[in-house]
Formats: C-alpha cells, structure tokens, sequence
C-alpha cells in the first residue's frame, strides 16, 4: 500500500495530473498491502486507511495522505469518489513489498512508478526530515503543534534526557 501511494504522490508531485483527465490509474502490489488495504468500498472515514483505492484517490488528489483525511468528508467527497471508481488495483505477489502504477491520462500520456521496496523499508529508508513528517501528521491529531516540536528536539538528544518524563509530558 505505501510502495504505490508514494509512487502516486512521486507523480502527483513531479507532473501535476489533471485529476477530471485521468481515464485510469492501474495498481499492482504484493500481498501484504493488498490484504491490509483490500476493503473495495468503505462504509465510514476510518475505513478509507483500509481502502488502497480511496488511499490511491488521497494520493493523487491531496498534500499527503495523513491520519487527518479518514474522515467521512473524503469518503464522500465526489472528486475522491470520482476518481476512486477509476482505480483498477491488482494483487502480483512476487512483487512482495513492491509495487508498480500506471496513471494513463484521457490524452493518452501515461505517467508510470515501480519501486521494489517501499519507502520505509531498512533498504530504503526515511530520511530523518521524512519521518519527521511522518511524525508531525500523526501528532497533530492528539498534541499541539509546539509540544510536537518538543517532542522532536527532545528525541533528537535522547542521550541527554535525565528523566523519560521530559518527555512524557510533553505527550498529552
């Protein structure tokens, strides 16, 4: 699942489609991320992080696809919804972690990724910027956006943290 949305974003950002112009994005992942995204049509926002087609709409259509965007809005935003029903995902299990897309445009232009592993992978790792990010998406659905700050200056000098409480409070 993320070896694709990263390769959707990758074009997303690097060629800037025009969504209403898409005719098909074809997906092909291994099976961890087809089993774990595998739901077709989700009922509630919580369910779209289980939905590797509205995950894919996400990616092509959003900033970035964080925690903030499982909400029912994005389940019936109709340009999500439209572009969903464009999405043709496929299980390849040699692929494994990988993963392969094809965004092929009305023109005919096609915009292609394949990654072998996803990022994140020990044999493609965050950067650290990267998992900051990461890290700023998920915490501003629970802290501040200052004390997640702090949070990350503070993991960044571990080693000088007398007292894990530091840190702890700094977490709700």
């Amino acid at each position: 699942m993320h070896g694709a949305l990263g390769l959707l974003e990758e074009i997303r950002d690097k060629h800037h489609p025009d969504i209403e112009n898409i005719e098909e994005v074809r997906i092909e992942t291994g099976p961890v991320a087809f089993t774990a995204a595998g739901n077709k049509a989700p009922k509630i926002g919580r369910e779209i992080k289980f939905s590797l087609w509205f995950l894919a709409s996400l990616a092509l259509i959003e900033d970035n696809v964080g925690l903030d965007k499982f909400v029912d809005e994005k389940l019936h935003n109709q340009r999500v919804v439209d572009l969903r029903k464009k999405i043709d995902a496929h299980l390849v299990p040699e692929l494994g972690f990988g993963a392969r897309v094809v965004v092929r445009m009305k023109d005919g232009t096609e915009y292609k990724g394949f990654k072998r592993k996803q990022k994140g992978h020990p044999q493609n790792p965050l950067t650290s910027e990267e998992l900051e990010s990461k890290f700023r998406n998920c915490a501003q659905m629970a802290i501040t956006k200052q004390k997640a700050e702090l949070l990350i200056e503070k993991i960044r000098s571990l080693e000088k943290i007398g007292d894990i409480s530091e840190i702890m409070t700094l977490t709700h």
